[in-house]
C-alpha cells in the first residue's frame, strides 16, 4: 500500500492534510485533523457528482446501493471540509453557434496598461478567459467565436483598439 500526501488545506485555524492510501482493492482518502475518512462509497458518490453535479441524491443512492440519508450526510460532510464546493453547468458553445475556440497573445506597450486592458477585455462577451503571463505576451486570452470572420472582426474592431495593445498573436 502506497501513502501519498496530496494536499494541505487551511480552514481558519484548522490545517488539514489529505492522504491517499492506494492499493489495488480500494482508494481511501483520509483527512488528518478531522474526523472524515473518504472510502469507496464516497468515491462512488464523487464519481456520480463529477458525471452530473445535478444528479439527485436519491438516484445516486439507488445506483450505489445506499440510503438517501447516508448519501446526503456524506455529501454534506465533503462540503463542510471543502472536498466539494459548488456545482457547475457546462454550456455547449457549438450549439449556440460558436464554432471555434481561439487563443490570443496580447502584447502591451507598458505594464501599467494591464488593469485597463483587462477591464476592457471583460466587456467583450466572446472573451472567456484572461491570464497574465510572463515572456513574450503580457496577456493570454481565450475566445469563443462564430468563425474566422467573427474572430477577425473582434481582433480588428475591439481587441486591437484597446489602449495599450501593441499587437496580438492568434492561435486557432
Amino acid at each position: 500500500m502506497n501513502i501519498f500526501i496530496i494536499k494541505c488545506l487551511r480552514f481558519g485555524l484548522l490545517q488539514l492534510k489529505i492522504l491517499i492510501f492506494n492499493s489495488p482493492q480500494i482508494l481511501v482518502i483520509k483527512i488528518i485533523n478531522h474526523d472524515l475518512v473518504l472510502d469507496g462509497i464516497d468515491k462512488q458518490i464523487l464519481d456520480h457528482l463529477v458525471e452530473n453535479a445535478r444528479k439527485p441524491i436519491l438516484e445516486i443512492a439507488r445506483n450505489i446501493g445506499a440510503s438517501g440519508a447516508s448519501v446526503h450526510q456524506r455529501v454534506r460532510k465533503m462540503e463542510e471540509v471543502g472536498i466539494i464546493s459548488g456545482s457547475y453547468i457546462k454550456i455547449n458553445q457549438e450549439k449556440l453557434g460558436y464554432t471555434t475556440q481561439d487563443f490570443v497573445g496580447i502584447f502591451l506597450d507598458k505594464a501599467t496598461h494591464h488593469t485597463d486592458a483587462v477591464a476592457m477585455l471583460e466587456e467583450i462577451p466572446e472573451v472567456t478567459s484572461c491570464y497574465y503571463t510572463t515572456g513574450d505576451w503580457s496577456l493570454l486570452i481565450k475566445l469563443n467565436c462564430k468563425g474566422n470572420n467573427h474572430l477577425s472582426s473582434l481582433l480588428s474592431g475591439k481587441i486591437q483598439n484597446i489602449t495599450g495593445v501593441l499587437r496580438t498573436e492568434t492561435y486557432i
